[in-house]
């Protein structure tokens, strides 16, 4: 009984916490998701003492935090002689053990979550068997532990994480240009729902949250949201769902409310869909709007669960003469392939690495990246939408494939990549082939079955399979030489060369821009990445166990051809001296968005001239800019003109002698948690005395750290000292348990030190507030104002009289009280005419005055900040139809008047508004809760009659 107590007294405490923890408006209802990233004890290798009992002694393991990479690797992968097959390098088992106390109700249901782990998983709980998953290293899966856990007492997890070679497991057994590295790479999370819950986006076709936009308009949109509910309970539940849809300063604007009783044991659908007019925007690579859409499920009116996610209104379509078309406009896409993995660590990635990699795309004006060649981080994706970047996004494979259990198990794997990632705007393209061999009936079957309102591309390449996109949306090749285009096919160079130089990648771009049925150009690489030794060798294909072609180095630090794409892509005026890898042999190359570039040295004028004109730079739109000059030593200063006048300048000194280390973390504009699941680069660049990276310098930085954090390194891998390449060494840091600063110096021969420092903070490891964010709901409400035949606005609250008598309106929601009065008599009119144009019902009826003005007074309005608008609409003939309204404003924080100015432009036909709103005035008001707030009307014409035809009140924060 004093144990039933004590948890009883945890459980009230864990949920007052977290009920503080949330913010305004935010109900989680019983759902808990708390990270287990930290806190890990780890042993490579296999285990035959029984690793999976509860008294287990892993007291001489490993302490880790997730993600994790079970062996860190030199950056030439140990120079391990094996091929891309990759049958033994990397293929162990890891172990992983945790102790976690779980604080839930005895009737919750609880769960442990895998964003994914290489290879296969076993899962043990207190000592016994929970089971295994063995279809993808690369996809979320779940286990339902509910029945192995003891609650309010602590609970041993152990988790066996196989990377063996396998026959049935894409891609093995076959080879592939990327490694496969094993472990607890992505994040781990403890969940735990009520039995009546949202179920999760993977189980099922009807499964979690499926969110579409049937209808993408210009001006509103309509979205559809199917949201599956699964009762566990032994008996029937009387269920509610309440779905928000917010804006994204946090208000709701739309509000949604289905109820049902779902038998025991049966999950049910709900689809609810609603039109956004009001507070309408698109989503694109301008403007990457998202909206939220929260959710709570209730009981018996109590609430039990919630869910949440985010969408973009946009529509495109793939259009003969015009490519790809965006929310009506033509787009062309250029972009990159992205592999995850990162040097010395592979594919564990912290999600702070996913978005400032995502960063780093955009502002290099990138618009599409494919994620090559198999499904990536939640973060990366939810980065990509919310920073606007487009994603082809495929399951893993590369060339050959398998038997039937081998594409039994890509198929359970592709539906669970589209299941969990279809919500996502950013996602255009789902890939429905296998790299270098084109189409594949049953990806393509299977991502339309799941999908059919995305675009499905081939992976073709030009050497085999069909010349155009098959039986796909989408003829998505290769081109490294001067590939034919299709005859017919709507075409994207999946890959395409690149040279630090840019040049490689100008041509290739230019080339497909200049086809209006080629619609993207993605080069490969967009940052270079480890790979084993080719099982073919000859000259062709003997390569290093780094790529150098990307657009960014394996420690994501840009070369040269970075700023080529900023030049052709991003608006903002830009000139840029390439550094002397490539601005050498006679030329510098220079990257401009000007119309023209001078190129001085030493202050003295080389050539002031017009962008490269070269037959295969004819498309582009901002082609580099080569200057014939022999750079030795001095300065050069290139300034970009446009129109004649100076824009923009950028001075480069030659490299010269090393002189000091300039130290400098990644990534510094985002928390840097403790505990070692989130790490940093640090990056020494060697640089002269001008503060130029001396490119040339091969010099070892040896790295140290102080305070808390620990560098990455085990001794073996030669991270440290580490080599510069190209001017700069890097070596990652983890923050210890206690937060706090760390201070990192690097030193080398012969040259000054240098340091810096960065500061952790601590790590909460509830991810429903570290995610959750305010929900302003408050009322909206619509008014219709009319006579006794008008014609009410769609959805709107009805305001109707006839005399003197009717001049007062009660919102419903909120009991305010709205008056009219005038010192001229009232008309009313609403005699079932009609006009034409947006809100045109609100326009057509209303009331008016012969002259004078028109008074507004609002009593019992909550305290706070409001929107107030409108709407004067005459439908009388009797008076020209303009804005000039004057309108006064009496509220808590004094007497305002202004002239409206609103609509710009006149309207000159009482019927007819255009593809306009009927002549509105928006007012800003306040109330101190107790006071009215009166807003007077006056026409400034003097003859005329003055109208009031509806309302919309909105609280604001």
């Amino acid at each position: 009984m004093k144990k039933l107590q004590i948890i009883i007294i945890a459980l009230l405490l864990s949920s007052h916490v977290k009920a503080q923890q949330l913010p305004e408006g935010f109900n989680a209802g019983d759902r808990t998701k708390t990270n287990l990233n930290i806190g890990w004890k780890f042993h490579l290798g296999d285990v035959t003492n029984s690793p999976t009992a509860i008294d287990f002694d892993d007291s001489t393991w490993q302490n880790v935090s997730v993600p994790h990479t079970p062996q860190l690797v030199s950056y030439e992968m140990d120079s391990i002689k094996e091929t891309w097959v990759q049958e033994k390098y990397l293929r162990d088992i890891s172990w992983y053990r945790k102790k976690v106390t779980i604080n839930a109700n005895t009737s919750d249901k609880v769960f442990l979550e895998f964003e994914a782990v290489h290879n296969a998983t076993e899962l043990w709980v207190n000592g016994e068997l929970v089971g295994n998953y063995a279809v993808n290293g690369y996809v979320p899966f779940h286990f339902d532990i509910t029945d192995y856990v003891q609650l309010g007492k602590e609970n041993s997890i152990a988790i066996k994480a196989d990377n063996s070679y396998s026959q049935v497991i894409a891609p093995d057994p076959h080879r592939t240009d990327y490694v496969k590295y094993g472990g607890l790479y992505r994040d781990v999370y403890l969940v735990t729902t009520n039995k009546l819950h949202v179920n999760y986006n993977w189980e099922d076709f009807d499964a979690g949250v499926h969110i579409t936009t049937p209808t993408v308009n210009k001006h509103n949109g309509t979205v559809t949201i199917k949201t599956t509910v699964k009762n566990e309970n032994d008996t029937a539940k009387k269920t509610n769902i309440v779905t928000h849809i917010i804006n994204r300063d946090g208000y709701v604007i739309k509000k949604l409310v289905s109820e049902i009783s779902i038998a025991a044991n049966t999950t049910h659908t709900f689809r609810q869909s609603a039109t956004i007019e009001d507070d309408y925007h698109l989503w694109s690579p301008d403007s990457p709007y998202l909206y939220r859409v929260n959710s709570v499920i209730y009981t018996n009116e109590t609430p039990v669960d919630f869910v949440e996610n985010t969408f973009g209104f946009r529509k495109f379509s793939l259009e003969k003469g015009k490519g790809f078309v965006l929310n009506g406009e033509p787009l062309f896409l250029v972009g990159a392939n992205r592999h995850q993995s990162y040097p010395n660590i592979g594919d564990a990635v912290p999600n702070s690495f996913h978005y400032n990699e995502a960063l780093q795309y955009k502002n290099a004006g990138m618009n599409i990246i494919r994620l090559s060649h198999y499904t990536q981080d939640d973060a990366f994706i939810k980065a990509c939408d919310e920073l606007g970047i487009f994603i082809y996004e495929e399951p893993s494979t590369w060339i050959e494939w398998g038997d039937d259990n081998w594409f039994s198990n890509l198929e359970k794997a592709t539906r669970t990549m589209i299941r969990n990632h279809r919500n996502h705007p950013s996602i255009i393209v789902w890939g429905a082939g296998i790299n270098h061999r084109g189409p594949v009936p049953r990806m393509q079957t299977v991502a339309k079955e799941e999908d059919p309102f995305r675009l499905t591309a081939s992976a073709s390449a030009p050497w085999d399979g069909p010349k155009n996109e098959g039986i796909t949306d989408v003829h998505a090749t290769m081109d490294y030489r001067r590939t034919e285009f299709p005859e017919s096919a709507f075409t994207m160079v999946m890959e395409h060369g690149s040279s630090p130089n840019s040049e490689v990648n100008q041509f290739h771009i230019s080339r497909y821009k200049g086809n209006k049925n080629n619609f993207a150009a993605i080069t490969w690489l967009g940052a270079d990445y480890n790979h084993l030794q080719p099982d073919i060798v000859d000259d062709q294909w003997s390569r290093d166990f780094m790529t150098t072609y990307g657009v960014l180095s394996p420690y994501r630090v840009p070369k040269p051809v970075y700023y080529w794409y900023q030049s052709e892509l991003v608006e903002k005026p830009i000139v840029h001296i390439a550094d002397e890898t490539v601005s050498k042999d006679g030329k510098v190359r220079v990257f401009s968005n000007c119309q023209e570039v001078a190129l001085y040295y030493n202050n003295e004028l080389i050539a002031r001239q017009l962008p490269d004109n070269e037959l295969t730079k004819l498309n582009l739109n901002h082609p580099s800019f080569t200057f014939k000059h022999n750079w030795k030593e001095g300065t050069l200063k290139a300034i970009g003109y446009s129109n004649g006048e100076k824009v923009i300048e950028f001075i480069r000194e030659k490299e010269g002698k090393p002189h000091h280390l300039h130290v400098e973390y990644n990534i510094t504009d985002q928390p840097f948690y403790a505990g070692g699941s989130d790490i940093r680069l640090v990056y020494a660049s060697i640089l002269d005395e001008n503060n130029e990276v001396v490119t040339a310098a091969k010099k070892e930085i040896q790295f140290s750290v102080s305070g808390a954090g620990e560098l990455i390194d085990n001794g073996k891998i030669y991270a440290n000292p580490a080599l510069a390449y190209n001017g700069v060494a890097a070596i990652y840091v983890k923050g210890t348990s206690d937060f706090g600063s760390i201070t990192v110096t690097a030193k080398a021969a012969g040259i000054k030190s240098g340091k810096a420092s960065i500061k952790t903070v601590k790590f909460n490891t509830n991810e429903i507030a570290n995610n959750a964010t305010p929900i302003y709901d408050y009322p909206i409400t619509r008014v219709d104002i009319g006579g006794e035949k008008q014609l009410v606005q769609f959805e709107w609250e009805e305001w109707t009289g006839n005399s003197d008598q009717q001049l007062s309106y009660s919102i419903k929601e909120t009991n305010t009280n709205i008056a009219i009065s005038s010192s001229q008599k009232i008309n009313w009119l609403g005699d079932g005419t009609s006009m034409l144009g947006d809100l045109s019902f609100v326009g057509t009826d209303g009331v008016f005055v012969e002259k004078g003005e028109v008074q507004m007074k609002l009593t019992n309005l909550n305290a706070g900040k409001y929107t107030l608008e409108t709407f004067h609409h005459a439908r009388k003939t009797d008076i020209k139809l303009t804005n000039d309204i004057e309108v006064t404003v009496e509220d808590a924080d004094g007497k305002f008047t202004r002239t409206s100015d609103d609509h710009i432009v006149n309207y000159y036909d009482n019927s007819s508004s255009g593809e306009r709103r009927p002549i509105s005035i928006k007012s800003m008001i306040i109330s101190d809760g107790s006071n009215p707030v009166t807003l007077k009307f006056k026409s400034k014409n003097e003859k005329g009659s003055l109208w009031l035809n509806g309302l919309i009140l909105k609280q604001i924060k």
